[in-house]
Parts: structure tokens; sequence; C-alpha cells
């Protein structure tokens, strides 16, 4: 009997969006003619937090390396043996994959993922123009950008919103406090340090609310310490993603102050729970679900009194914060439930044969010094990499 075809999703092995995206396809796939594995790359040089959340694939690859100090020819050859041996698709979701591709013909059909309205995903989708057979984004905002950046490939991007489960259980009016959530990585990216000077204002008004965060990340220590004087805070720290998610129906506010985005996960989950966002402005993703004064607030990123002033006013109008919970989670389940956005992309991938393009004879590998070569040893470029490191 022939192999099917397996659609083999590569990322980072760490809690965040990323792994929340690829996990929701793979628990919501139908396709008996699709196979599926998870490839979790881990660089040791990375300082994030490792996962250990299962995924639902039929095949699971955790592939260790260390860039800097091995070369990264020796990394890119171990990886392209994790997909010898079966036809199908290659879905990147960060640059490892996409470097992979420029120097070894799997044979796959390779989709790039565009997972961020920013430098880093569009930089990507550029520098490997020559071998990404076709390109996923999932907000409007992003879209429309790759095809102003690539018209020559504009029958080649697909716009496809990806899904969250549509909870049952949902949050309901609760007496006391206003619930604030928090939920991703504790990084300076995400503007968590806005979150103590939104207490602040917030406390300053009168308006009494508790706090919970969700995640933890490079910044977690110096966000605690500049949040010393809070009085109601939690902090969960990492959980299980189903852990997560039990966490929105007992909020009533998401609370994202973030600096750039694609498409938030935790804004869809919460969102699908009733759970009502105060998100920054930003011109992806954010504006597909939040309408101002409908579904949830926009104040500008980094607005202090904008994200305090939309918090008072659902505090002060408890009728209010139900209707836009309502509307929210409405929304969210018209457009984003899981289980029908995941057929769009199965019928993708099922089809990769038409729209898997010639590979060109020649591709060069942006990626490496002088001393990554294809001929150098790894062992000897390792050692002379970690000699110079501690000189």
């Amino acid at each position: 009997m022939e192999p099917r075809d397996e659609v083999a999703y590569v990322l980072p092995d760490k809690l965040g969006g990323v792994f929340n995206y690829v996990g929701n396809l793979l628990a919501h796939r139908r396709d008996d003619r699709l196979s599926a594995a998870a490839i979790r790359t881990d660089n040791a040089s990375d300082a994030d937090a490792r996962c250990e959340e299962p995924l639902r694939a039929d095949r699971e690859v955790r592939f260790s390396y260390a860039l800097p100090p091995e070369n990264i020819y020796s990394v890119l050859r171990r990886l392209a043996r994790v997909f010898s041996g079966r036809p199908g698709v290659i879905v990147a979701n960060d640059w490892i994959e996409l470097a992979l591709t420029a120097i070894h013909d799997t044979g796959r059909a390779v989709v790039a993922i565009t997972h961020g309205d920013f430098d880093y995903y569009y930089d990507l989708a550029l520098r490997h123009r020559d071998t990404i057979d076709a390109y996923v984004t999932y907000s409007e905002r992003m879209f429309q950008r790759l095809r102003e950046l690539l018209p020559e490939r504009r029958d080649t991007i697909f716009f496809l919103p990806y899904g969250v489960v549509i909870p049952v259980v949902v949050r309901h009016p609760a007496d006391g406090p206003l619930r604030l959530l928090y939920v991703g990585r504790l990084t300076r990216a995400k503007g968590v340090f806005d979150l103590p000077a939104i207490d602040a204002r917030l406390r300053e008004r009168g308006v009494d609310v508790a706090w919970t965060i969700q995640g933890t990340g490079p910044h977690e220590a110096a966000l605690r310490d500049a949040w010393r004087d809070a009085h109601d805070i939690r902090w969960t720290g990492m959980q299980p993603m189903a852990d997560v998610l039990r966490l929105y129906a007992s909020h009533d506010v998401l609370v994202m102050p973030s600096r750039n985005e694609g498409l938030p996960v935790a804004l869809l989950e919460a969102g699908a729970a009733g759970v009502v966002p105060v998100a920054s402005n930003l011109a992806s993703g954010i504006p597909d679900v939040v309408l101002p004064g409908l579904t949830g607030y926009r104040p500008e990123p980094g607005d202090i009194d904008g994200f305090a002033e939309a918090i008072a006013s659902l505090a002060a109008d408890r009728d209010e914060l139900e209707r836009m919970s309502r509307r929210v989670r409405e929304r969210v389940a018209a457009t984003y439930d899981a289980s029908m956005c995941t057929a769009a992309y199965e019928r993708l991938f099922a089809d990769w044969r038409q729209w898997k393009r010639v590979r060109p004879a020649r591709v060069h590998l942006s990626y490496g010094s002088r001393l990554d070569q294809p001929w150098l040893p790894n062992p000897l470029v390792r050692a002379l990499r970690s000699t110079w490191m501690k000189s």
C-alpha cells in the first residue's frame, strides 16, 4: 500500500501562539488521506521554557540543535533526514525549516505561515521565495501586505483564518472585582510592563479589579518586581493548555497591550468564552475581532489612560459588559470555529501536487558565517566557536 501523504508541521518547542495554532489544526483534522507529523525544534541556545504539552499527530519528533555553536549545514542535514521517504507538505512556522529548503530538496511542497505583522515574518517570506510553494496568512492585513511585497506570487498567497475551540462552558456574571486576565509570553514585546501602570491608574480611580497573569517568559522576574505593590494578583506560570482554556470562563476582561501581533490565539480563545477584549489597536488581527464599543475596546498601544478608561467603563456598567460578552462570542464562533477553519487548511494541503512549483536549480543559503561550510566537520566548528565564546 502506498504511504499516505504527510503534512509535517515544524514549530518551536515552546508554548505560545504558534504552538496553539498548530495544536488546534492537529486536534481538528478530519481528512483521512493525510497523515500528520509534529516536528518540534529545540535550540539549546534559546532561553525560553520548553513545552511538554502533547500534540495530536501520527508522528512526533523532538529535533534538538545548538546554533551557535554548531555548523548550520550539519544541523540542516540532520533535519532533512526527518522528512525522508514520504511525500507531502512541510508547514513552516519559523526560519530553520525554511533554511533547510535552500540546501535540501525533500520533494515536499513547502507552505510558509506568516504569524505576525512585522518585519521578521515578511523577511522570511521574501528571503525564501524561491523554495516556498505557497504562503498562508490569517489576517486581512497580513494577506494584503504579502500581496504587496510579492505581487508575482499573488496566486500562491492564501488567506485562511485559523480556528479555536468554541467552548460550551463560558463566563458568567460575578459580583465583586472585575476579573482581568492576561494570557501570553511575559516579554517586553507583548507590552507587559504596561500592566502595572494600568493597574495603578485603576486603583487611583477606585476601580476594584483582580488580576490573573497566565504565562511565563524572559521578563517575568522584572515584571513581578515592577508590580510588587499589587494587592490582588495571581501568577499561574506555565500551565497545560486544558487548564488555560478553563481559565477563561472565570474572567471578565482580557487585557492585551501588545506592540505587534498577527492574530492572537488568546484573543480568539478568550472571545470564544465570552471574555471581553481590551486590546492594543494594531493593524493586524485585532480589528478583525474587536469592534470598539461592540465586542471590546482598542486603545492605542502604550496608552495607559486609554486602557484604564476602557476597563473602568466595563467595571461601572456590568450590563454593557454582558452585552459585549455575548457579541464577541458570537463573532468568534461565526468565523473562527476550529472544526470549520481546519477543513480549509486540509483542502489546501491535500491538493499540494497542483500548486507545487518547480524548484530552482540553485538556491543560496542566506544564513551562517565563514565557519558554516558544508565541508567543515561539525565537531571542529563547535570546538572553535566554544573556544571563542569563552575567550
